[in-house]
């Protein structure tokens, strides 16, 4: 379906629409020869020199994709330019970040990468196509303030104002390139179990990040967190349904598994119209049953269908009245995570989205 022409409360009213489509389409589709074309009428509508930070984060993955064996791909030399410079942005980034991990570590905490930079702990080598300036981390609740209070200590600095007490997660900044994302949650839909949960660190795997033991989510933790965190983003960054499509494509996932946690967490709509646009616009192969149910898991709750179409339709597409919609859906979602972060004990302060 074209997003262009689709009504509310279609799943693709809210898919990546125009020239970001194009973009996705050229990052993910398996056909490179049609990726490329795709790249080709993003290039004839778009000046190259005008791209925005969010569009880079796609023209890094493309230009991993369009190798020299695809002919005729537009400022090729650009391409990698711009690939060359985030790789050396993410480099210097990740050997800051590789300190952080290393205080907290000595200060006996566990330490979880996740969400982009879990391809750098996972193979270091794999993280040509995708940028990673800021480093997500999660700490278990319960070390939180420890963990904060470890970086602080060591020479880090609050990006933003906030209390380690009550903060749902924290920017922590060292130098230029130093960028930490410190969260107590993985997720922002959280709920009341989340104070004692161990479930995504019991399926997490072991890995070497720079030197230093790390957790990693297990596969159908990463694909929920990319669709939780991106899907409440309106595309301010889209480079996470590039992260869901490798996923799907390069790791075996238990899809009954995944099911649930969207269940868990309440994010079957997200879920449904991340999947049905990798799968019908980008040709990712997505089992049917599985779609299937997702998308009619998605429409159980039509108030829950809304309020994710609204909040996930890119911002640039949305109508005065949509728009007013939106923060509607978004105030809501807010509070209901401020209730459940007071009753986990932490009144929270980071609210993006």
């Amino acid at each position: 379906m074209n997003p262009s022409v689709a009504k509310f409360p279609s799943y693709a009213w809210a898919w990546p629409t125009g020239g970001r489509d194009q973009l996705l389409r050229a990052a993910i589709l398996p056909d490179r020869n049609a990726a490329a074309a795709s790249y080709r009428d993003w290039h004839a509508a778009h000046a190259f020199e005008a791209s925005t930070f969010t569009e880079q984060r796609l023209l890094v993955a493309i230009s991993t994709r369009l190798g020299p064996d695809i002919p005729d791909v537009p400022e090729r030399a650009r391409l990698i330019g711009i690939e060359r410079m985030m790789w050396t942005r993410s480099i210097a980034a990740l050997k800051v970040a590789s300190l952080g991990v290393s205080e907290l570590r000595a200060a006996g905490l566990d330490v979880m990468v996740f969400k982009g930079a879990a391809r750098a702990a996972i193979d270091i080598h794999d993280l040509r196509g995708r940028i990673a300036h800021d480093i997500d981390l999660l700490l278990h609740p319960t070390e939180f303030r420890r963990g904060i209070d470890t970086l602080l200590a060591a020479g880090w600095t609050l990006n933003e104002p906030g209390n380690p007490d009550t903060a749902f997660a924290l920017d922590i900044r060292r130098g230029e390139h130093g960028k930490l994302d410190v969260h107590r949650y993985p997720l922002h839909q959280l709920q009341r179990g989340d104070a004692v949960d161990a479930g995504i660190w019991q399926r997490a795997t072991r890995h070497q990040f720079l030197g230093q033991s790390v957790a990693v989510p297990a596969t159908e933790d990463r694909l929920v967190i990319a669709i939780a965190h991106g899907g409440i983003d309106g595309h301010a960054h889209s480079d996470w349904l590039v992260d869901c499509a490798r996923l799907i494509v390069e790791q075996p996932i238990d899809w009954e598994l995944f099911v649930a946690l969207c269940e868990t967490r309440d994010i079957h709509a997200y879920a449904a119209i991340a999947l049905t646009y990798l799968h019908d616009a980008c040709a990712v192969p997505i089992p049917a049953p599985v779609l299937d149910r997702i998308k009619s898991l998605g429409r159980r709750s039509p108030t829950k269908l809304w309020g994710a179409l609204l909040q996930a339709r890119p911002k640039r597409e949305h109508t005065a009245l949509s728009t007013v919609g939106r923060g509607i859906s978004r105030g809501i979602r807010l509070a209901k995570r401020a209730a459940t972060l007071r009753q986990l004990g932490a009144g929270g302060t980071k609210s993006r989205g």
